[in-house]
C-alpha cells in the first residue's frame, strides 16, 4: 500500500489487495498527466478520493454522478466546503441519476440512458479524463457510447466485460487464464482509435484481474507501469 505524490496521506493505492479498486494507477496516472476537467460515473472510496486530491491543488473542475442517493449522499457530506457547496456551485459537482431500480439488471439502464442524454454538460464542456465504473454494466456500455468521441481519455473497469457478444464494447482474442493469473488479449479498436489494456500485478486480487481499458479517439495512450504504485 502506497501514497501518490500530491496525496494525502489518507488517500492509498490498494490495488494490489483490492479487486475493486485494480483501475487505480491508471486514473490517477491520468489525472497527473492531464489538465482540464475530469468526470466520473460512479462515486467510489478507490476512485472519487483520488480524484478530489488531484483536483484540490488547482481548482480543476470535478464532476460525480451517482444514481444510489445515499451513497452520493455520503460524498456530498463528506466534501461539504472542501470543493462541493451545496448550490453545487464549487469546482467539485455532484449529479444524481434519478430512478434507479430497486434491483438491478445487468441489461437496463433505462435510467442512466436518459440522464445521459439530457445533461447538457457533455455538450457544453470539454473533458480530458472521464472514468467508466458505474452499475449496472449496461451503464458503462451506453456511457462509452455517448463520449468516446468527447472525451479525451476514457478509463473502463473490469474492461473484460466489455469484449462480449453482450456488451460490445471490443472483442476477446484470448481469454484470461484465471487459474493461472494469464492476462488476456482484447481488440477495442472499434470503439476507440487508441487503447491499451492494463492487468494488475500477480497474485491478481480478482478471479479475472480485473483489467481496465484505457482509450482515446484522439491520441496515443501511454504505458503505466503498475511497479510503480
Amino acid at each position: 500500500m502506497c501514497v501518490g505524490p500530491g496525496l494525502s496521506a489518507e488517500v492509498k493505492f490498494v490495488h494490489r489487495t483490492n479487486d475493486w479498486a485494480t483501475h487505480q494507477p491508471v486514473l490517477y496516472e491520468m489525472a497527473i498527466r492531464t489538465k482540464g476537467a475530469i468526470i466520473e460515473f460512479r462515486c467510489g472510496y478507490n476512485s472519487t478520493e483520488i480524484l478530489h486530491e488531484i483536483c484540490k491543488t488547482t481548482g480543476r473542475t470535478l464532476i460525480s454522478i451517482e444514481d444510489d442517493r445515499d451513497w452520493i449522499n455520503m460524498f456530498m457530506e463528506m466534501y461539504k466546503g472542501d470543493g462541493y457547496e451545496e448550490d453545487n456551485s464549487g469546482w467539485h459537482k455532484f449529479y444524481h441519476v434519478a430512478g434507479k431500480p430497486h434491483i438491478d439488471n445487468d441489461t437496463e439502464a433505462l435510467h442512466w440512458v436518459e440522464f445521459l442524454d439530457s445533461f447538457s454538460l457533455l455538450q457544453t464542456m470539454d473533458f480530458d479524463l472521464a472514468f467508466v465504473d458505474q452499475s449496472p454494466w449496461r451503464a458503462r456500455l451506453e456511457t462509452i457510447n455517448r463520449i468516446k468521441e468527447k472525451v479525451r481519455f476514457i478509463i473502463l473497469h473490469d474492461c473484460d466485460c466489455f469484449a462480449t457478444d453482450l456488451f460490445p464494447l471490443g472483442v476477446t482474442l484470448r481469454p484470461a487464464d484465471s487459474s493461472n493469473q494469464i492476462p488476456g488479449v482484447f481488440d477495442f479498436s472499434k470503439t476507440f482509435r487508441n487503447f491499451k489494456v492494463f492487468f494488475p500485478l500477480r497474485p491478481w486480487p480478482g478471479g479475472s484481474g480485473p483489467p481496465t481499458l484505457l482509450g482515446s479517439s484522439f491520441e496515443e495512450v501511454p504505458d503505466i507501469d503498475y511497479e510503480n504504485y
